[in-house]
């Protein structure tokens, strides 16, 4: 009787699967621009054309893959119901593109889920849920939802006042709102082992970066203020308020024999811009709220955990701080908004770590992400070009959509995989 179950299970989510290739690989792609209606707090948002995506990942699931716990993994996903925000979606009329959104919601940036409604007119009583239905919008919270006795106001920021643009129908960007314009947008595209990431920046005025090295992960961005910033950063913010960008080498970690491996000792490079002059004294009395009271200071050095930082005024507005001393000749200039090169592998990399190694190897999260990092052989950024772009290439032999979707679930699934 199992048997039979178990057999009927498959046989129900391979009906389920067919049905929904069919159906992809019989919708015509988009080609005419959209006309997008956002709330007039909105600093970021992503467009995801669902049928599209799908369309490529199932192709890529069922006739590339060759990991047969990918596709256990999935289907444990969709099916589980210990995941919200998997149900959150099937409200929505996936033939139609979606958006995650970030806009300030009683002063606080938060994150929805924007798009069209399934069914109209729309029903559901959940909190997760606001609707208008003058323009049939529907948003969704991730993560937290509000008190109902607020929704009133808040429906008052995501339909009074809007922001419109005119976008192209991109199975997956990402665009950046300054001044209620779009100042910088990112299109991503596959091709065979390489993603693709076109970027289109408006800035003209350079800034300090420091020039990426070998054998390690560059990476050179804009803050935009607290945008995109994770929540326990708030803490920071006496810090995080000041800086217009930074620019990092990072070169992995190695174990602190002094102390204990959860004390990993970092090898890096740091160059952080500041929208105002700012000394070198002035940001270390910042840092000092913010580190372990064993930690010393003197001119120019932070040791902690028995390690030297060095830190260096290099001018007003860009101060240096490394796990090496100061070399005037690492510094470049760059006009883009993000820079990413090297091998992401360093992200993760934690040497010396003898049988703590494995230890560390059962922590979902790191062994999942890690894996990830090891898939990539590197990323290169060609910013000379008039339309600059991102390519991240993986391994040979590797599919990066199965990659991804392999991190997803590692981090959002209790299947291991």
């Amino acid at each position: 009787m199992k048997i039979l179950k178990n057999n009927f299970k498959y046989l129900l989510i391979s009906i389920v699967w067919a049905g929904m290739l069919n159906i992809v690989f019989w919708i015509k792609k988009p080609t005419e621009p959209t006309l997008i209606s956002l709330p007039a707090s909105t600093t970021t948002f992503i467009q995801i054309t669902p049928k599209e995506i799908i369309k490529g990942l199932l192709f890529d699931i069922y006739f590339k893959n060759k990991d047969v716990e990918i596709t256990n993994a999935l289907h444990s996903y969709i099916f589980s119901k210990q995941q919200p925000n998997s149900r959150i979606f099937l409200e929505y009329d996936l033939s139609k593109p979606i958006y995650l959104v970030q806009c300030k919601i009683e002063n606080n940036p938060t994150w929805l889920l924007k798009g069209t409604p399934k069914d109209v007119p729309f029903l559901s009583t959940s909190p997760l849920f606001i609707y208008s239905t003058k323009s049939n919008e529907l948003y969704s919270f991730i993560g937290k939802s509000y008190p109902m006795k607020d929704r009133i106001e808040i429906q008052k920021t995501l339909f009074k006042n809007k922001l419109q643009f005119r976008i192209s129908n991109s199975p997956l960007a990402a665009y950046s709102i300054e001044n209620k314009e779009i100042n910088i947008s990112y299109f991503a595209s596959s091709i065979n082992n390489i993603v693709k990431i076109n970027t289109k920046d408006s800035r003209d005025k350079k800034r300090k970066v420091l020039l990426s090295k070998p054998n390690s992960f560059h990476m050179t961005s804009e803050l935009n203020g607290k945008r995109l910033l994770p929540k326990y950063m708030k803490e920071y913010s006496s810090i995080t308020d000041k800086l217009y960008g930074f620019s990092l080498n990072y070169y992995g970690a190695e174990s602190n024999v002094k102390t204990d491996f959860l004390s990993p000792v970092p090898r890096f490079e740091l160059l952080l811009n500041f929208k105002e002059a700012l000394s070198i004294d002035s940001l270390v009395k910042i840092i000092a709220l913010h580190i372990p009271k064993e930690a010393s200071i003197s001119p120019g050095i932070i040791q902690l955990y028995y390690k030297n930082y060095y830190i260096q005024q290099v001018d007003s507005f860009n101060i240096y701080l490394s796990s090496n001393s100061y070399q005037r000749n690492k510094i470049g200039y760059s006009n883009r908004s993000i820079l990413l090169n090297g091998q992401p592998k360093y992200i993760t990399q934690i040497k010396n770590l003898g049988i703590w190694e494995t230890v560390l190897n059962f922590i979902p999260t790191y062994k999942s992400t890690d894996f990830f990092f090891n898939s990539i052989e590197k990323i290169l950024s060609n910013e000379k070009s008039s339309q600059p772009e991102i390519d991240i290439v993986f391994k040979k032999n590797t599919i990066p959509s199965i990659e991804i979707l392999r991190l997803f679930l590692a981090l959002n699934n209790p299947v291991e995989i």
